[in-house]
């Protein structure tokens, strides 16, 4: 049975996103998002909704006088952190489970999306070849780093009971072969395959789709302006895994830095991970 026939038979109905969610992922997705269509379709769901006011009023976002309609809480954060929050608040609810130590294993996961997310923003002004990016590339560095492992939710969508074992029994194995353990279990599926195949069906561009079913990969063949944001990913990774942020820290040594195209010489990782720290505390107060 060839791929595409095997990947139609799987259920891609991650639990915890609702339609709303996903039509808003799509709608700033846009190249020219329409923010009363955004506005419209957020009054539709309560979190998201309250979520995108309570940040317009928080401090964090420079709020002084109370905002209660959301088209004016929209015009005072912008497009940009519109779309952190959107993306936050509709991903966040992804990463639960009724299984203990799955939610155990899954709210670790999500933090280190979130780090993971913040490094690759927080690379931006450090490595000239991420600075040169076309805006689009930029613009999706957020995401990329909050849904790089999005094919997890997937793996947990179909195989409950297997992903749960899994958990329990073998993830303390090292990387890679965690990765092949994985494609063992799930019928020769692995999170990076589920995962490009998902934000695909979301309507995120190819080269996204790309970066996250070969994210694992050190020097995979991607057009140049892709392997620059697929080495950002890669190096934004292995930064979580260095300052304490990773599920499991168990990479070999320099796995992560292999095949590294951006120049990591201005970088000063001590700053970065402090201000990165800062910016996780903020989002964790903000979002409880």
């Amino acid at each position: 049975m060839n791929v595409t026939k095997r990947l139609s038979q799987l259920d891609f109905t991650v639990p915890g996103i609702k339609m709303v969610g996903l039509e808003l992922i799509k709608l700033v997705n846009e190249p020219t998002p329409d923010m009363t269509k955004i506005a419209r379709t957020a009054e539709l769901d309560p979190a998201i909704f309250g979520s995108i006011i309570a940040c317009a009023n928080s401090a964090h976002y420079g709020g002084v006088t109370e905002i209660t309609d959301i088209r004016s809480a929209i015009v005072r954060l912008g497009l940009r952190e519109l779309r952190r929050i959107i993306f936050h608040v509709v991903l966040e609810s992804a990463f639960r489970s009724d299984n203990p130590a799955v939610n155990s294993f899954l709210k670790k996961l999500w933090i280190q999306n979130l780090a993971v997310a913040l490094f690759m923003q927080r690379l931006l002004p450090e490595c000239p070849q991420i600075k040169a990016l076309p805006m689009e590339m930029v613009s999706a560095m957020y995401p990329l780093g909050l849904m790089h492992v999005m094919g997890i939710s997937v793996l947990i969508a179909n195989y409950y009971g297997k992903f749960a074992k899994f958990v329990q029994d073998d993830h303390h194995l090292p990387l890679p072969e965690l990765f092949v353990r994985e494609q063992e279990i799930f019928d020769g599926f692995d999170h990076f395959q589920l995962g490009s195949e998902l934000v695909r069906r979301w309507s995120f561009p190819p080269y996204f789709c790309d970066i996250i079913a070969y994210y694992h990969m050190p020097e995979p063949k991607l057009e140049p302006n892709v392997l620059v944001l697929h080495s950002a990913l890669r190096y934004a990774r292995h930064l979580a895994e260095e300052f304490g942020y990773a599920v499991r820290a168990n990479s070999p040594d320099g796995y992560w830095l292999r095949g590294l195209v951006v120049d990591r010489e201005q970088v000063d990782t001590t700053t970065v991970a402090a201000d990165v720290a800062e910016q996780l505390k903020a989002l964790m107060a903000l979002f409880g």
